[in-house]
């Protein structure tokens, strides 16, 4: 688990009251976490919400300027766990009006941190002005003494009705969130393994050659296919088959790191995503791959134990890659590997 730091928060915490400025830097740091809990469609339980008020407090503190993807590995590096996100195959009219709740939600906060920053501050001019009076007469008196009263109303009624937006959207997002419930985990995972599915891999590999032409942030690819396969199902059964996909799913999830996308994407095909790991390192974690997998017995149902082994094809991400590139280029590897005699490690690069 990587150790994330907020002064603010520590702070904060520690607090029974706070200033105008810090209630000003809650509410902003508020704003942008809400807006990406929404895009994402993360509830905000009381455990999510303190997660992520912390990473996004962190990254108001550092000044750091993140993608929505690198904000969610960053997210899986620290908690050392993963978020499910939204789909966009299943019904993106649903998505685009989520994203959509979730910006106006923004402006909405932010016109309310304004509206308190102004108002704050004109009532703070006219309490300067009685401190500083000399002499004042009653006139004068009542006359700035209404003028914050005024001040008081006029935030009062703006912020109400603030607050019925809000709770207008609120409601929506309520509703959005149940239509997407469903279509969400059938669109972007795998039933049998767990693990994301071939769409949603892809949308990972747009997202990760995106940041590498923006920020030359590289990327590796693996391709992993269960050598003879066929075998297994024919001699021991489909069940059997099923548990063999299930073992090696869950060797993915143990052994790599947090922020490593790995999906199903065929029949006994699998592909591991590396952000940030260029190809040599990438030939290594495959290789280890390759080992644990060789040496993993599997036990079936009617206590029949079974070795497997599998073959993997790396390649690094390059300038002018595509989804369609990248992955050609980690199954030509891949079918070395095969060729060669399977149970081996190929590059591509």
């Amino acid at each position: 688990m990587k150790k994330l730091t907020c002064n603010f928060y520590e702070e904060i915490k520690k607090k029974n009251k706070l200033s105008q400025e810090e209630i000003k830097k809650l509410m902003d740091i508020v704003r942008k976490e809400l807006s990406f809990l929404i895009k994402f469609n993360i509830p905000p339980l009381p455990k999510n919400y303190e997660r992520w008020f912390l990473i996004f407090c962190h990254l108001s503190e550092t000044g750091k300027k993140l993608t929505d993807l690198e904000i969610i590995g960053l997210y899986k590096q620290v908690f050392n766990e993963d978020i499910v996100e939204i789909t966009k195959e299943k019904d993106e009219e649903l998505t685009e009006k989520l994203a959509d709740v979730a910006e106006k939600l923004d402006m909405i906060m932010m016109s309310l941190i304004e509206n308190i920053d102004t108002h704050q501050r004109n009532i703070d001019n006219h309490t300067r002005e009685l401190e500083y009076s000399k002499s004042i007469s009653y006139k004068d008196l009542t006359a700035a003494i209404n003028k914050i009263l005024e001040e008081i109303y006029e935030l009062k009624e703006q912020n109400l009705n603030l607050k019925r937006e809000v709770e207008r959207y609120h409601e929506e997002i309520k509703r959005l969130q149940k239509e997407l419930s469903i279509a969400k985990a059938e669109a972007s995972f795998d039933f049998l393994t767990g693990l994301v599915n071939r769409k949603r891999f892809e949308r990972a590999i747009e997202d990760a050659i995106r940041d590498f032409h923006k920020k030359n942030y590289p990327f590796s690819i693996i391709f992993v296919d269960i050598d003879d396969f066929k075998r297994i199902n024919d001699t021991y059964g489909h069940l059997a088959g099923d548990i063999v996909l299930k073992e090696i799913a869950s060797i993915f999830k143990f052994y790599l790191r947090a922020n490593t996308i790995v999906a199903r994407i065929g029949g006994e095909e699998f592909c591991i995503l590396l952000p940030g790991v260029e190809i040599e390192d990438a030939r290594k974690i495959a290789e280890r791959l390759r080992k644990i997998i060789e040496n993993r017995e599997i036990k079936l149902e009617d206590g029949t134990s079974i070795k497997v082994t599998a073959s993997f094809g790396v390649t690094q991400v390059k300038m002018g890659d595509t989804v369609k590139s990248i992955l050609e280029r980690a199954d030509k590897a891949l079918y070395k590997a095969k060729r060669k005699g399977k149970n081996r490690v190929e590059v591509e690069l």
